[in-house]
């Protein structure tokens, strides 16, 4: 008798293989996901701490801003409005901006949801820290900031 097509064993085989392949991949995309969620955080609060540098250079009293907007761009919240305080949530983070002197300007991106990271980006200086921990739909993201090469800031 010729029979055609696959044993039980042979389809058992094949689905523990590709089990095996995603419960090794999964963590690893979640992880890839949350860093380019990072980096756009990262970009974000670059635009916002050469604003408020630019703002500080061009005011008579030579401090910085307290709200978003005297600057010269313009941030939209998650319904699309514009931002005029001092805060405001993107779809991932909630973005604020404190301080009025050089060595206190600074703006934070505090990651909204689960995860319990914030970076820091000072406006003079440029210095960017990260406050990891916490998780993001069951991924560990504790290492967010050693994936980004930034340091780790203490509270």
């Amino acid at each position: 008798m010729n029979k055609k097509g696959f044993t039980l064993i042979e389809l058992l085989v094949v689905v523990l293989i590709i089990g095996i392949l995603a419960a090794v991949a999964l963590p690893q995309y979640f992880k890839a996901v949350e860093k380019s969620r990072a980096t756009e955080a990262l970009s974000v609060m670059g635009s916002v701490a050469a604003a408020m540098e630019r703002a500080r250079l061009v005011s008579s009293t030579n401090v910085y801003p307290t709200t978003l907007s005297t600057l010269d761009i313009e941030f939209s919240d998650v319904s699309g409005s514009p931002v005029t305080g001092s805060s405001w949530n993107t779809n991932n983070f909630l973005i604020s901006v404190a301080g009025t002197d050089t060595a206190s300007g600074v703006v934070t991106a505090s990651r909204t949801g689960s995860s319990g990271y914030t970076l820091a980006r000072y406006y003079y200086t440029g210095k960017v820290t990260c406050n990891d921990g916490g998780t993001t739909a069951g991924a560990s993201v504790s290492g967010i900031c050693a994936s980004l090469g930034l340091p780790t800031a203490s509270n």
